[in-house]
């Protein structure tokens, strides 16, 4: 596994490799994660939690600007001679969201004459028109490197429906959803003894939202919409679980700001900044209401984690993201309202905490759909049936 940004640096799709690669690692598969560090901030190598984690240094020369700038060329310099170190041990190179790293993983495949797999994750940073398109002065060379993958995952129909209209093959690409740990993440019976361990009353209501607090998820829609609901419910609370710290991004975290800073004062003291938790799962069992407002997504994990949690979710609609979430019956288990709409998301909220009994019938809903299609396991069934098939290719055409 290839991902550029992994633990302990924040990335939903990261939180998604190491569940990946827990469930691939619990059916017998090595897996080692390969990605980037700074110095000091976590250990090089770490084995444990399923797979190995291999970290590799790249910020080795100039100050912090050059650093930025050369993070992605560096990873994928130290990608490759990783992997040429131990390539009697590698089967599959399975790479996670474009990053140079993609390109020299690609060589080391070509060269060793072992599949490898792309994965996209999010429309609008590796889809094909965006890449394709790129300002990149080498944009032609990756693109055409781009186009012959052996393999090719999808996270969501309209990240399959955005590769096939660029002309990647049906035959070399499959929509494999991100899953979830539906034992970790799971209705709790004990919420009254949760809330009062979070330091939350038992009887108030608490909405959430798990997600970097950044303009693509709608922070700002969402803080809209919390404006109004506060304004009608005021002994409500809002949990923001999620990347609240951007000391790389000073545009996202003045964008945040101003969000705050523009509620009212009882609405912005009833909001509870909870940045990054490594138990996340306990805030979304404590809570009555999801909600979702993101503009852009590769999949949407969040909301499958709120579901299997048996938490009735109002979520933005994200055409071929969304519809495939949701079963596609109207509010049986979760709630979709237009996009940039603070008003819909508000009232879809009020109307859930206003009606316990339905919002606990869509709830139970939502754990079933959760479990039924999104179980991780399932997920790695699906993945380690890709691998034997690009394996099985490779042996047919006769490469030891």
């Amino acid at each position: 596994m290839i991902i550029q940004r992994f633990r302990p640096y924040f990335s939903g799709h990261g939180v998604q490799v190491e569940e990946l690669s827990q469930a691939l690692a619990r059916r017998g598969v090595d897996v080692t994660v390969l990605t980037a560090m700074r110095n000091g901030d976590a250990p090089s190598e770490e084995v444990g939690r399923g797979c190995r984690v291999r970290r590799l240094r790249c910020d080795l020369v100039g100050g912090p600007a050059l650093r930025r700038r050369l993070w992605s060329p560096t990873f994928a310099v130290r990608a490759a001679a990783d992997l040429w170190s131990r390539r009697s041990e590698i089967d599959v190179v399975h790479v996670h969201g474009v990053n140079d790293a993609l390109y020299t993983a690609w060589l080391f495949a070509r060269a060793r004459r072992v599949p490898i797999v792309f994965e996209l994750t999010l429309t609008g940073a590796d889809d094909p028109a965006t890449v394709r398109l790129s300002s990149n002065r080498f944009s032609a060379l990756r693109y055409g490197i781009y186009r012959r993958m052996d393999g090719y995952v999808a996270i969501s129909p309209q990240l399959a429906d955005a590769a096939r209209a660029a002309g990647i093959s049906p035959d070399h690409l499959q929509t494999i959803p991100q899953g979830v740990d539906v034992e970790r993440y799971h209705p709790r019976e004990d919420r009254a003894a949760l809330r009062g361990a979070l330091g939350f009353p038992e009887h108030v209501p608490l909405l959430a939202f798990l997600g970097s607090l950044i303009e693509r998820k709608g922070i700002d829609v969402l803080l809209a919409a919390w404006a109004r609901i506060h304004a009608r419910e005021p002994s409500a609370r809002l949990l923001l679980v999620g990347r609240d710290r951007f000391e790389h991004d000073p545009a996202a975290q003045a964008f945040l700001e101003r969000q705050l800073d523009a509620l009212p004062a009882a609405a912005a003291g009833a909001v509870a900044r909870l940045g990054v938790r490594e138990d996340a799962e306990r805030f979304l069992q404590a809570a009555d209401v999801f909600l979702f407002p993101s503009r852009r997504e590769g999949f949407g994990t969040a909301i499958v984690e709120a579901m299997a949690c048996g938490l009735p979710c109002v979520v933005a609609e994200i055409p071929g993201i969304s519809d495939f979430i949701f079963s596609g019956t109207k509010d049986a288990d979760g709630i979709v309202v237009p996009q940039e709409d603070p008003i819909a998301l508000a009232d879809a909220a009020l109307g859930l905490l206003a009606d316990r009994e339905r919002a606990r019938v869509i709830g139970a809903a939502a754990r079933a759909r959760a479990r039924e299609r999104f179980a991780i396991d399932r997920v790695a069934a699906r993945y380690l049936a890709l691998y034997a098939e690009l394996l099985a290719a490779r042996a047919a055409r006769g490469v030891a």
